[in-house]
């Protein structure tokens, strides 16, 4: 998925009504987990400056992560298996 892509998706889930609601990262769907967003890390100069230059994979500079923050506070730290069937 694309950054275009991903922004299109959330324009639609948001005019659906959802706009307000918190995201959350769900993962590996034979033992659902999930976790807060954290942040976005683009491949800028500063942010690749920060990592070892032999840990980098070779298509780095070209990809954008969502980085996890965390379990959520408060709830359960698995994610509903249903979210990976419904994934658009």
């Amino acid at each position: 998925m694309t950054v275009n892509e991903m922004i299109e998706r959330l324009q639609e889930v948001a005019g659906d009504g959802f706009g307000e609601c918190e995201m959350r990262l769900a993962f590996q769907p034979s033992w659902p987990l999930q976790f807060e967003i954290g942040g976005i890390a683009i491949p800028d100069d500063e942010s690749r400056g920060q990592g070892e230059p032999d840990e980098e994979p070779d298509d780095a500079a070209s990809v954008v992560y969502l980085v996890e923050g965390g379990h959520p506070d408060g709830d359960s730290p698995y994610a509903p298996a249903w979210a990976f069937a419904a994934a658009q």
